[in-house]
Parts: C-alpha cells; structure tokens; sequence
C-alpha cells in the first residue's frame, strides 16, 4: 500500500527529534545528600518475579519519583500478571482497574476507553516509554514489560490530552534472555512468540532485545477469524560513561474483520439479551472484506549526565497507523425501497422498535494516522538554605496527521433483523481508491517548568506549569495558546506512608459532532478540565502498596441538543459535567504465599445546567456508580509432596454497577458479576525453564452487556465474552 504522508513529514519529523525527552529518571535522594550519576542497571536473569508490586512509574513525574511518594493516581499492570491473564489487546489490561473501563472496543478493531468516566482521546491519550502514540491501534504486548494507567489530570507532563488520565506502555529492555512461548484456546486459536536478548561489550555496555510473535485468532463471534504478525527491538547502549543510548521499534500487521455493536430499539429499549447469542455477527455477509491494520511505532531516547548533578534527555517518536476499515455496518432504523422508515415514530438513529435495522457496507481504506513528537528536558537540583529545589524545564513538539481516501463507500445494502437470521445481498462493484488526502493535522508546542522544593518535615511542595500551544486544522485554523498550571503537596510522616494533594487544569481538543445534526461532523473548540485530589499510598514492608484517593473533575458537556434547527438538534456544548471518585487499590505481595492486584472505584458523574432538564443531575453515559476487580495469585500449600513442586491458583472476580445508555437515564443496562480462575505449574520452581498456564475467563458463561459506549455522537450497546479457556507453555533455554 501507498503511504504519502510519511515522506511529507519527514523534515519536520527530523526537526523535531532534535527536541526530544519524555520522563527524565533520576532517583529522590534526601535533601543533605548529592544526586549520583545515573547508571544503566543490567539484569542477566531470564526470569525475575516481580510480586505484582508497582515500584515505579514513567507516567506522573517529570523526574521520576518513586510511584509510591508521587502525588497522582496510578495503577501498574505488571509482566506477571499480563502473562497469567493471557492479555493480547488492551481490553484484557484495562479489566484490573476499577477505575478504566471500554468506551466502544469490539471484537476485531481498536478500542476506545475511559477513565474516571472521560474518554480517552486517541490522538494524545496513549504513550509508550512516555511518548505518545496514535491510539487508533492493538498495541503488541509480547514487548511490553508493564502498562501504567494514569488516572486524573497530567497537564505539564503530557499537555494536550484527555481528561481522564493516560495509558502508557512500558516496552522490555535489553536482558540476557532467551525464552519460547507457545498458547492455545478451546476454540483453536494459535499463538506463539520467541523472546531472545543479548549483552555486549566487554561491561556489557550493550544490549539488544527481539519479540517475535505471531497469532492465528479463532474469534467466539463468527466470521471473525483472523490472524496477526509482530516484530519489536529494543536496543540500549552505553556511549560514555555520561551519556546513553535507548531506543524502540515495532511492527504489527492485523486483519481481522470487526464486530458492530447493537442500538437501542426505538431508542427507548435494550435488545432482549436472551434471544441474543454472543456468537451472531450482525449484518454478516460472505463477500464482505476484513480489516487491514498495518501499524508501527519507534522511539530514542538520550541521557547525559551534566557537572553537578544534572541530567539532560532527548527523546523523540514517531507512530504510524494505516487502516483499510471494511465492515457491514447496522445502523439507524430499516428503510423500504422508496427511501421510506419501516418505523417512521422511532428516532432514525436507532434500531426499530421490533429489532430491524438498515445493514451499511462501509469501506474506508487507506486510513493514515501520524503522531509524530518530540522534547528535551534538563532537570538537577539546587539548594537555598533549609530548601532543597528539584527543578525541571524544557520543551516539546507533537504533530498529528490524518489522511482518508475520498472514496469513503457508505451504501444501504438491504434490511436486517437481530432477531432473525441474516439474509445475504449481492455485494456491489466499485472502484479503485484513489490516494489519501489530509482530512486532519494538529501541530502543538510546549514549554515546561516545575519546582518540586523540599522542606523540613518531610514536606514537598510541588509547584509545575506547561504553555500549551496549539494549533488545529479541524478549528478553523485558529492557533490557542494557553497555561495549564498544576500544583501537588506530599507529606510523608514516616518512610511507608504519603499522604498528597493536587489541583491541575488541563486543555483538551474538542469532540466531533455526529453526521446527523445540524452542524454535522464539526469539531468543537479546545475546552479545559479541572481536578482536585486527595490521596494516601501507605507500602508496610515494601512488599505491598496500598492507595486511596478522591477526587472531583469537571469539564463541559457535549451532546446533541434538540431544537430548531434544519436537522432539528446541533451538537454543543452547555453547562457542565462533574465527577467526583473515590478509588481504593492494592497491589504487591499481601503475604508469602498471596500476590494481589484488586481496585475499587465508586464514582458520581452528573450534568449541570445542561440546557436540558431531562439531563441535569443524571448519571453519565457509560458511567458505573460502582465497579471492583480482583485478581490473586495463590500458592498452594505442600505443592511438592503433592508431585507439583511449584503450583499456583490464579482466580479473579470483577463487578460493575449498572450503566446508563441514555443521558436521561431511561434506560440502562444491569450490573454483572464475572469470575475467573487459573492456574500456574512451574516443575523446577522460580528457577525452573518450563511453565504452563491455563486460565478460564467469564468462568459461569454470564450473558452481559460489557458497554453502553457512544461512538461521533452515536450510542451503541456491546456484548460481552463468553466463557473462554486458554492454555498455554513457556520455556526458557
């Protein structure tokens, strides 16, 4: 496939990474002492148990404190726990913290998700190693060491984003490793991928580090099946004793064809779950053509130590996301031949009252999204009296870039029912796509200052600003600029226990409107989010961090508001959205013989003054009230006079709350209960080369409603997975 507009960004990309530093890593020493100079630790171990304890974070900190003095929320998927959940998509990450959940993610495309009840903005919302992506992909996780989940604002660091928070991958370094996994589930999916690093040099001042996989995916919705290649590297080299090198590449290509959601009936009912099969693919058609993902993301980063203590970093990343978006879409109310509605009093933007619908075929290929960024940062340390200043200044570049085809296919191909089975229509010719054009292209820039200071009594004051630059091709051209300050306090009494608060604002773009408004696909204007927090991260033993926090944000609120107009609703905004949270969490070794990763997030988020009444004071769209999950790591007790010398049980249990799909909370979907349950059986113990795993998702097979997330303005309803067991066999030679 062609792809243009590498080649016309390429000298701005170069510019930019000239300019380029994401987190700088230095570690929190006490006021009296100096700051050492950073070395590159090497771990020769093929396998290190990590207890699922979050020790640090990329994401939070400009200069890296460790994750339980920082004052954010952020939670820590670890590799361990990635491994036992057989996780290959975010959905399966983003499932062990309360606080995160799917905003529309079928079976077979890229998800969108939400924290704290924002949705995530793709453009800005995903990093690896602290830069970001384009988040219209499947991130390979066969590379990944760790995913961090940032809940809450974090302007200066990350600057023009969502307002929920961010999601950042953590790829593997450079190790002596070399390891052979192969998976499989009872439907019949393979899997397999190789792990293989190497030290160099005669003080293994080198390294390199190769993930290879690939995937056969037998889906549990038909006609779905597909399969999937990846190929990463990452590479760390020692130049000096002052200076290092890191950087990171990856590739995947997908085809897998995707699943729709279901609409409301009449805009006013759910579908009849019982008569629903999580199975049916709706609309399904022989002819139609799956998706084609072809995406990759690389990144460098480099470190010098400077005289006094102080650090310089460039960093820079360059992500690439090209798409053929194929699906047979159901959509709206069924028409008959004459263009006439088969249920004219429904809403056309919804499902018919006895479950007919319009089926679309909708070709969109050759997609093309680009981030492209770039920052640099100095960070040290000064002294003035009884205060000890962490300072922190630098600046970044990012620019997106989408790209469409002009020949976008949206036709009506028939009428179809859910509840009945699906009729096949002859597919239609059509031409060739012509070449990409630029529908799309944000271009920010970015000054950072912070002042963490240091005074007696265990106290850090933390005071950080971000200008924020920014210009949209989408906002009529108009460039914004604007300060998004952010302020924290941490008190620690004793060394095991924090205590913080924060207050932050931040710039978010604004969201599209839906085809079927008046002002149909306009993008609205930049808007602000506002965030106070407290919170507490307690760690006895340095085995287990526990944290609590609350929270209340508040942002505009955007829906489609019926009135007078040609369409008879404009999308806008009017009044305000507020949520307030409580979150709980722990994670680490709660005892010899248990590993936990469990969260709880109990969350208000309500309208106000939205223009509607119907609307005011009502619980947001996709929203729980209430959410928990849990997940264990048990050893079993005389595993070896049992023949198995190092067995463990894996069980989980997770529980959302009701979710509204309407914004007058007519109707919802019900809570559910999920458990899960595996196991792990290393023959030879830590130590040993060989170890299997089998593990059971949605134990009891539950029939649920996973999402009432909305799409440009549009709701749909998603169903949840069956009962899924896989198994798997890791060897390390």
């Amino acid at each position: 496939m062609k792809s243009i507009a590498p080649t016309r960004l390429l000298p701005h990309i170069l510019t930019t990474l000239c300019l380029l530093a994401p987190t700088v890593a230095y570690a929190q020493t006490p006021a009296a002492e100096k700051i050492q100079p950073v070395t590159t630790t090497v771990v020769v171990q093929g396998h290190v148990s990590d207890d699922y304890l979050p020790t640090a974070s990329t994401v939070g900190s400009l200069d890296s404190l460790p994750l339980a003095e920082s004052p954010v929320s952020v939670s820590t998927v670890s590799r361990d726990l990635l491994t036992d959940q057989f996780s290959r998509v975010l959905s399966d990450v983003v499932k062990n913290d309360a606080s995160v959940g799917e905003d529309y993610a079928p079976v077979g495309y890229y998800g969108d998700f939400q924290i704290r009840g924002f949705t995530l903005d793709l453009a800005t919302g995903l990093q690896i190693n602290g830069q970001v992506i384009a988040g219209e992909q499947d991130v390979p996780l066969e590379n990944k060491e760790r995913v961090e989940l940032l809940k809450g604002i974090a302007g200066v660091e990350s600057g023009v984003t969502s307002a929920g928070g961010l999601i950042n991958y953590v790829t593997k370094r450079p190790a002596l490793v070399q390891s052979a996994e192969v998976a499989t589930d009872h439907r019949g999916t393979a899997f397999a991928a190789v792990d293989l690093g190497r030290l160099f040099g005669a003080r293994k001042q080198a390294g390199a580090r190769i993930n290879l996989a690939g995937e056969s995916i037998q889906s549990y919705v038909e006609s779905t099946h597909g399969w999937r290649g990846v190929g990463a590297a990452s590479a760390d080299w020692r130049l000096t004793d002052k200076a290092t090198l890191k950087s990171d590449f990856e590739f995947q290509h997908k085809r897998q064809r995707s699943v729709a959601g279901y609409q409301l009936l009449g805009g006013s009912a759910l579908p009849d779950i019982k008569r629903l099969h999580t199975s049916t693919m709706l609309a399904d058609q022989p002819w139609s053509k799956p998706n084609i993902f072809d995406t990759f993301n690389a990144s460098s980063r480099l470190d010098f130590d400077l005289p006094a203590a102080w650090r310089l970093t460039f960093s820079g990343s360059y992500s690439h996301s090209l798409i053929d978006d194929n699906v047979i879409y159901p959509y709206g109310s069924a028409f008959d031949a004459d263009g006439n509605s088969l249920c004219p009093d429904s809403p056309y933007y919804f499902f018919c009252p006895d479950g007919s619908y319009q089926a679309y075929d909708y070709r969109s290929p050759l997609e093309l999204r680009i981030d492209a960024s770039g920052q640099a940062i100095t960070a040290g340390r000064l002294k003035t009296g009884p205060l000890t200043h962490n300072l922190v200044f630098g600046g970044a570049l990012f620019d997106r870039l989408v790209e469409l085809s002009p020949t976008i296919i949206y036709d009506p191909i028939g009428v179809e029912n859910i509840y009945q089975p699906n009729i096949v229509y002859a597919e239609k010719s059509y031409q060739a796509p012509g070449p990409s054009v630029a529908v799309g292209f944000n271009r920010q820039s970015s000054a950072i200052l912070q002042d963490r200071i240091e005074l007696p009594g265990h106290i850090r004051l933390t005071a950080a600003a971000r200008y924020a630059s920014v210009a949209d091709f989408n906002f009529s051209g108009k460039k914004k600029g604007t300060w998004l300050p952010q302020f924290a306090a941490t008190w620690s009494p004793f060394t095991s226990l924090t205590a913080y608060a924060n207050s932050s604002v931040l710039l978010s773009l604004g969201p599209q409107a839906p085809f079927w408004v008046t002002n149909t696909s306009a993008y609205l204007a930049p808007f602000h989010t506002r965030q106070t927090e407290l919170g507490v991260k307690f760690e006895p033993g340095s085995r287990l961090l526990l944290t609590a926090s609350a929270y209340r944000m508040r942002a505009p609120f955007f829906y489609p508001k019926q009135d007078d107009s040609a369409n008879g609703f404009t999308f806008l905004s009017h009044g305000h959205e507020t949520h307030r949270g409580l979150e709980f969490s722990a994670q680490g070794k709660a005892s010899t013989w248990l590993r936990l990763s469990a969260s709880a997030a109990a969350i208000l988020a309500q309208g106000q003054n939205t223009g509607t009444p119907a609307y005011d004071s009502k619980q947001v769209i996709n929203v729980p009230k209430f959410k928990l999950a849990t997940f264990a790591d048990i050893a079993v007790p005389h595993s070896r006079f049992l023949g198995a010398s190092d067995l463990h049980l894996l069980p989980g249990y997770s529980y959302s709350g009701s979710k509204q799909a309407t914004r007058d909370d007519s109707v919802s979907v019900p809570g559910y209960h999920l458990f899960s349950l595996g196991a792990r059986y290393s023959p030879g113990g830590e130590e040993g080369r060989v170890s299997f795993r089998i593990f059971a998702d949605n134990l009891l097979n539950r029939r649920y409603w996973k999402d009432t997330g909305a799409s440009y303005g549009d709701t749909f309803v998603h169903l949840g997975a069956p009962a899924t067991v896989r198994a798997s066999a890791t060897y390390r030679f």
